[in-house]
């Protein structure tokens, strides 16, 4: 052995020292392969870098981090939408009132909208309702049909989230100019509340719920085991809590929703932070990159 040592120019200490090593590094990375499949029963689609950054897990480097979990598997899937869910009303009369508008606290501005979700071969629909400002989403509903009746009980479910009936044209609702959000009733319940109402003329004018529909259906949903209309009410419920108390966001600070929300309760409003939204206006330049909260 020491005539082995030799040609490798290597010492007998030297040698046990890179065993040791080698086997507490096999250790840890049991032990991180076991953390990364915790988190991943919470948060089914959380990427490992989203993961690194808010858990911060000792001993390890980032990118060592995210080596190991795709060798062993964890690479997010991505799933495409393909059903059309939102037919516009070419006679919409309410305008975008999002173009330089900036927000610096919860109930100025709800986005909402309607995307689609396949059990087996059947279509269900969901309705979303999200505060910009923390990400919350405070209204949702899941039905077998595109009626306007799905998105009044979302947002019958916003106003009790919010314990508010009045808003007193401080808050904004926007949406895309699907024929549910001009139903007569929803537009009255906008009114009565005294809600503005801001609708866009193409998609990408929505495109802060977009992301939401997408993390739902796809950091959550789509990873459960959902064969019935009664697993999908469930698992939606169970979904949107785990999205509003447990999904980090860089853009608040890598905190939850419900976490951001108890952070700026704290602070005076000279001090929360200002959420610049970006919106199409083809009068003028904007920089798609401006919808972030400035700390």
């Amino acid at each position: 052995m020491k005539d082995l040592y030799n040609h490798c120019q290597i010492t007998k200490q030297g040698h046990y020292h890179a065993l040791k090593k080698e086997q507490e590094w096999q250790i840890k990375e049991r032990l991180y392969v076991g953390f990364i499949m915790q988190i991943r029963e919470i948060h089914p689609a959380m990427g490992l870098r989203t993961m690194y950054e808010y858990y911060s897990p000792e001993g390890i480097g980032r990118d060592a981090f995210i080596s190991i979990g795709i060798y062993y598997g964890f690479r997010t899937k991505v799933f495409r939408n393909l059903t059309k869910t939102t037919f516009s009303s070419p006679y919409s009369r309410y305008k975008n009132l999002l173009v330089d508008k900036q927000l610096n606290d919860v109930n100025q501005l709800w986005t909402s909208d309607l995307t689609y979700y396949k059990v087996g071969e059947i279509c269900y629909y969901i309705v979303f309702i999200m505060d910009v400002y923390s990400r919350v989403i405070v209204g949702y509903s899941v039905a077998d049909n595109m009626r306007a009746e799905n998105n009044v009980m979302a947002l019958q479910m916003a106003f009790k989230y919010r314990k508010c009936a009045k808003f007193n044209n401080i808050l904004t609702h926007h949406s895309d100019r699907g024929g549910q959000y001009i139903s007569e009733k929803y537009i009255t319940l906008l009114n009565d509340a005294k809600i503005q109402i801001s609708m866009c003329n193409e998609v990408y004018e929505n495109a802060h719920i977009e992301r939401v529909n997408g993390t739902i259906k796809n950091m959550y949903l789509q990873h459960w085991n959902i064969t019935t209309f009664e697993q999908l009410q469930k698992q939606l419920k169970r979904a949107v809590d785990t999205y509003n108390n447990c999904k980090p966001h860089s853009a608040i600070g890598n905190r939850s929703p419900v976490a951001f929300e108890q952070y700026i309760k704290e602070l005076k409003n000279k001090d929360k932070p200002k959420l610049a939204i970006w919106t199409c206006d083809l009068s003028k330049k904007q920089n798609p990159n401006q919808c972030l909260i400035q700390f």
